[in-house]
């Protein structure tokens, strides 16, 4: 017995003793690492995807210099000459050398790492920080989420998370945070901090199934809409109409194929109307000559990759039809069929957009022909100026002497000259009244 206590006490205080040892090495370790880094030979660099960073070797630009990435060489540069060998790290391709500064630009994931100066020891850390939300920023109302703050090669430093809308500190400080069930709250620019010298912004976007009710006249076609407010990151796998006070009624299935993508899958239409072509966000579907007994409410269902569905109901009031009016398929919503067939979808715009699009295109092309025409016929006529110009006859010698050059001489030198006025008549305004003047 006196035995066994020996072995388990001398057993204890060699445990203590290892984890004694273990403390110190910890305690040298972090003292060697922020010696390091005061002394300079070791810095951190913090740097978004597609940044620059630059790392200075402190030698003379007269030295030799070899940079290196993770063991593997990047440049070796003889100073005297300035020759330059690059290495076989990838680095080599894009970076470049000016004096003892090693610059790195468009950085990527892999380029996460240890850099290092033989000449004169120092070691530059590189991490390369990436932000972004998975499956997409644009979330579906009730799905599952994951904010991503990724330091490649460092994946234990934590960071500080900021959420909408006032930027309040997120409890978690890992660099992957979950969030389930997302709502409008979480919509927004959530912000990452590394090390607070480096500031990351992701912006999530919640979107749900949007509807309106619905008011029609007996008689009429009337649209039932059902809509997303833009594209989202999950894909549609499928949905359905449905509404329970119509058993009878047969509503179309959303069907996504490789072949036609998504779209409307139904065979009886006379009760339902859709659109056939390919479907992007509207899922909007027609009654014909909605009755009264049609009156009631209509669910709508999408459903999406990863087992999230959405839902949204909206409400048919059926109403009689103001007396004197006669029946006609304009209806709140839907419009009738030339209107129908402009809202379909053709290679994922509406049909109405390819039209304008193509009245644009032929509207500048004939203004351009107009242009063309009326510089051509500009120019025709200016040419036709400078010809009938060139054809004028100019005059010649003969022209030139024949004249009555003598003729007239004589017939002036015929003419009395003319008697000088006198003085106090060649400006009446300024001559003065003489004694014999009257008025």
């Amino acid at each position: 017995m006196r035995r066994t206590c020996l072995k388990l006490c001398q057993q204890t205080q060699n445990s203590i003793q290892t984890k004694r040892n273990k403390m110190a090495i910890c305690k040298i370790l972090f003292f060697l690492l922020a010696l390091c880094v005061w002394c300079g030979k070791c810095e951190v660099f913090y740097k978004r995807v597609g940044d620059e960073v630059s790392m200075k070797c402190g030698v003379d630009s007269n030295s030799n210099i070899d940079w290196k990435f993770n063991g593997e060489s990047i440049f070796s540069i003889t100073g005297k000459s300035g020759t330059r060998r690059k290495g076989s790290s990838h680095i080599a391709e894009k970076a470049s050398t000016p004096g003892d500064i090693l610059k790195v630009p468009r950085l990527e994931t892999r380029d996460s790492g240890n850099y290092f100066c033989k000449q004169s020891g120092k070691h530059h850390t590189v991490r390369v920080v990436s932000a972004f939300v998975k499956p997409g920023p644009v979330l579906l109302q009730s799905s599952n989420a994951e904010l991503h703050c990724d330091i490649t090669g460092d994946p234990n430093t934590e960071v500080q998370w900021q959420r909408p809308p006032n930027g309040e500190e997120y409890k978690e400080k890992k660099q992957v945070i979950h969030l389930k069930s997302v709502t409008s709250e979480e919509a927004g620019q959530w912000t990452c901090l590394v090390e607070k010298k480096l500031k990351l912004i992701v912006t999530l976007t919640v979107v749900g199934l949007q509807t309106t009710a619905v008011n029609a006249s007996k008689g009429d076609d009337t649209e039932l809409p059902c809509s997303l407010p833009q594209s989202v990151s999950q894909r549609v796998v499928g949905g359905r109409w449905k509404a329970d006070h119509l058993p009878k009624v047969s509503f179309p299935n959303l069907t996504n194929t490789a072949g036609e993508g998504l779209h409307w899958h139904g065979n009886d239409l006379s009760k339902v109307n859709f659109t056939t072509g390919q479907l992007s966000t509207n899922f909007d579907v027609t009654l014909k000559k909605v009755q009264s007994s049609d009156d009631g409410t209509f669910v709508c269902t999408v459903e999406f990759d990863g087992g999230v569905s959405l839902s949204v109901e909206t409400t048919l009031r059926v109403v009689d039809k103001p007396s004197g009016v006669k029946g006609s398929n304009n209806r709140k919503g839907k419009p009738p069929a030339v209107m129908e067939s402009l809202t379909k979808e053709v290679y994922g715009l509406k049909l109405w957009i390819w039209i304008a699009v193509g009245a644009s295109s032929v509207a500048l092309i004939v203004l351009i022909v107009v242009i063309g025409v009326v510089q051509r016929r500009n120019k025709r006529m200016k040419k036709r100026v400078r010809t009938l110009r060139s054809m004028r006859q100019p005059l010649t010698d003969k022209d030139y002497c024949q004249c009555d050059r003598a003729e007239k001489e004589v017939e002036f030198g015929e003419q009395a000259r003319p008697l000088p006025v006198p003085r106090q008549h060649r400006n009446p305004r300024t001559r003065t009244a003489g004694p014999n003047h009257t008025n």
